[in-house]
C-alpha cells in the first residue's frame, strides 16, 4: 500500500527525468546531412515545346465557272509551276479569242498605213522647210551684202569729193602763188641765205688752200685734202643754188610754170566733177538694197507658208496615234480573250505534289471550291509552340532536336530561324497559358530525311542555350520557401544555419543564386527534416 503511494510517482518522476536527458541528448547529438557546393558555372537553360510540321502548301482552285471536261494529274504527282491540272469547257471563249484576234490584226494594218502617211508626210515636210530655210538664209545674205555695198559705195563716194576739193584748193594756191610773185620776206630769206652760202664758200676754199700747202710740207694727208676739196665743191654748189633761187625768187613765177599750176587746177576740178558723177552708183547700190530686203521678206513669206504645212502632218499624226490606240485596245481585247480562255486551264500555282485531289470530269467547278490542295516537300519548317514561361533560353540561330513519335528513337537537327513577336492565347492546354510561335528550319537536312516529316505531323521540339556565362548556382534540391519567402540550411562551423536568400533562372537541376551566397558555401540538399538553427550537423558529400 505504501509503495503504491509512494513508489508509482517515483517511478513516473524517474521516467519524465530519463525522457529529457534523452531528448537533451538528441538534439545536441550531430544529424547527418549531404550537402553540395555553391559553384561558379555557366547557366544552360532546357526548353521544350509542342510544333507541327508546315510547309509551302495552297488550294487549287478554277479560275472561273465551268464544268471540268479533263483531269490530267492523281494524288501524289509531282507538278511544275504552271503545269495544267485540269481542263474546262472552252468553245465559247475560242471564239471570242478568234474575233479579238481578227480585230488586232485589222487595227494593225490600220496602224501600219497611217505610220507609212505620217512619214511620207515628216520626210516632205522636213524637205521642203529644209528649203525654205536656205532661201531664207541666202536672201538674209544677199541683203547683208547689199547693204555692206551701198556703206561702201558712200564711203567712197564721200571720200572722192573731199579728196577733189582738196586737190582744187592745193592746185589754186599754188596758182596763187606763182601768180602773185615773191614776196619781201621771201626774197630777204632768198638773200640772207645766198650770204650765208658765199662765207660758207670762202671758208670752205680757205680750207682747201690751207690743205694743199700743209700737204707740200708734209703736215697733212692726201685724205684731209680730199675732204677738204669735196666740202670745197659741195659749199660751192650750193652757193650757185642759193643765187639762183634768189634770183628767182625777184623774177618771179615763169609763164610755163603759171601755166602748168593752170593746168593742175583744170585737173582738180575734172576730178571733183568725176567724184560727184560716182554718187549715181550710190543709188544703184541702194536698189540693189531694197530689191534685197524684198526678196527676203518673200523667202520668209514662203518659210512660213511651208511650215504651216505642219498642221496637215500633226493631223497624220493625229490619226496615227488613233491607230496606235486601236492596235492597243485590239491587243488587250486579244489578252482578255487568252485571260479568259485561260480561266478553262486549272494550272499548279508552284512546283510541288498534288496532296488531294477533289475534281473529277464532268463535275461544275466555281472559284469558291477547290480541286486540288498542292504542297512543296522542299520547303518544310516546324512551327513549335513555346510556352511563355520558356522563353528566355530561345535564341535565334540556335540549334534544336525535333522528335516524332513516327519515328521513334530519331531525332531532325533543326535551326531557329524565326521567334515570333506576339504572345497568343493557349486555352487548349491551360487557361490563360500563352504561347509564342517559333519557326524552326531545317536546311541542313537531306532531302531524304526532309521527306520523312510530313506536313501536318505533331512533334516535339527540344532545345537548350547559356543564358549567363558566369552564374552562381546551387542544386535544386537545396532551395526551400516558408510564406513567400526563399532560404537555404548552410554549414557553416559544423553547424546548420538558416540563410535567405534571392534565386534568379532555374533548369532541371541547378537553381541561380542572386543573393545571400558566396561561391563555395556548403548548401544542406537532404536530412533537412526538423533541422533548427545551429543544429550540430555531420556532413557528406552530394555524389555526382
Amino acid at each position: 500500500m505504501t509503495f503504491r503511494r509512494f513508489g508509482m510517482p517515483m517511478v513516473i518522476v524517474i521516467g519524465l527525468a530519463a525522457l529529457t536527458i534523452w531528448r537533451v541528448v538528441a538534439v545536441n547529438a550531430p544529424l547527418e546531412v549531404v550537402v553540395g557546393r555553391a559553384e561558379v558555372e555557366p547557366l544552360v537553360l532546357e526548353w521544350s515545346a509542342v510544333g507541327y510540321v508546315e510547309s509551302i502548301s495552297a488550294s487549287v482552285t478554277s479560275p472561273g465557272m465551268g464544268r471540268i471536261i479533263r483531269v490530267l494529274v492523281e494524288e501524289g504527282a509531282k507538278v511544275r509551276r504552271g503545269q495544267t491540272l485540269a481542263i474546262l469547257q472552252s468553245a465559247i471563249e475560242d471564239a471570242g479569242l478568234t474575233g479579238a484576234a481578227a480585230n488586232a490584226r485589222v487595227a494593225e494594218a490600220q496602224e501600219a498605213s497611217a505610220s507609212s502617211l505620217l512619214a511620207e508626210a515628216v520626210v516632205g515636210q522636213a524637205s521642203r522647210e529644209r528649203r525654205a530655210r536656205a532661201e531664207v538664209i541666202s536672201a538674209r545674205m544677199r541683203e547683208e551684202q547689199a547693204l555692206l555695198s551701198l556703206a561702201r559705195s558712200r564711203e567712197t563716194a564721200r571720200a572722192a569729193v573731199a579728196a577733189a576739193a582738196a586737190e582744187i584748193d592745193a592746185a589754186t594756191a599754188s596758182l596763187r602763188d606763182l601768180q602773185e610773185g615773191g614776196r619781201p620776206e621771201e626774197i630777204a630769206r632768198a638773200d640772207a641765205a645766198l650770204r650765208e652760202a658765199e662765207a660758207s664758200s670762202a671758208r670752205a676754199e680757205t680750207d682747201y688752200r690751207r690743205a694743199l700747202e700743209l700737204e707740200h710740207a708734209g703736215a697733212a694727208s692726201k685724205r684731209d685734202v680730199d675732204l677738204a676739196r669735196e666740202a670745197d665743191l659741195r659749199l660751192k654748189a650750193a652757193l650757185e643754188a642759193a643765187r639762183e633761187t634768189a634770183s628767182l625768187v625777184r623774177k618771179g613765177a615763169r609763164r610755163d610754170q603759171i601755166a602748168a599750176a593752170q593746168a593742175r587746177v583744170r585737173v582738180a576740178e575734172a576730178h571733183a566733177a568725176a567724184a560727184k558723177a560716182d554718187a549715181r552708183a550710190v543709188r544703184m547700190d541702194e536698189r540693189r538694197r531694197d530689191e534685197a530686203a524684198s526678196a527676203r521678206r518673200a523667202a520668209e513669206a514662203a518659210l512660213q507658208e511651208v511650215q504651216a504645212g505642219r498642221h496637215h502632218v500633226d493631223a497624220l499624226r493625229q490619226d496615227r496615234d488613233a491607230a496606235r490606240a486601236r492596235v492597243v485596245q485590239g491587243r488587250a481585247g486579244v489578252a482578255q480573250s487568252q485571260a479568259v480562255r485561260a480561266d478553262r486551264r486549272v494550272v499548279a500555282p508552284f512546283d510541288g505534289i498534288v496532296g488531294r485531289r477533289y475534281a473529277d470530269p464532268g463535275d461544275m467547278a466555281s472559284p469558291q471550291t477547290p480541286l486540288f490542295s498542292i504542297v512543296d516537300p522542299d520547303h518544310i519548317w516546324v512551327m513549335a509552340e513555346v510556352d511563355e514561361q520558356d522563353l528566355a533560353p530561345v535564341r535565334m540561330g540556335g540549334y534544336v532536336s525535333v522528335e516524332t513519335p513516327t519515328y521513334a528513337g530519331r531525332e531532325f537537327a533543326g535551326r531557329i530561324e524565326r521567334i515570333g513577336q506576339e504572345a497568343i492565347p493557349q486555352t487548349e492546354v491551360r487557361t490563360g497559358a500563352r504561347i509564342v510561335r517559333v519557326r524552326i528550319s531545317f536546311d541542313d537536312l537531306r532531302a531524304e530525311e526532309r521527306s520523312m516529316l510530313k506536313p501536318g505531323m505533331e512533334v516535339h521540339v527540344t532545345g537548350s542555350s547559356v543564358v549567363r556565362r558566369r552564374a552562381l548556382l546551387i542544386p535544386g534540391d537545396g532551395v526551400l520557401t516558408d510564406h513567400g519567402r526563399t532560404y537555404v540550411w548552410l554549414v557553416s562551423g559544423g553547424r546548420a544555419h538558416k540563410r535567405i536568400v534571392e534565386t534568379g533562372q532555374e533548369s532541371a537541376e541547378r537553381t541561380e543564386i542572386v543573393r545571400g551566397l558566396k561561391p563555395g558555401d556548403a548548401i544542406i540538399l537532404s536530412g533537412k527534416d526538423g533541422m533548427t538553427d545551429g543544429r550540430p550537423v555531420r556532413t557528406r558529400r552530394e555524389r555526382r
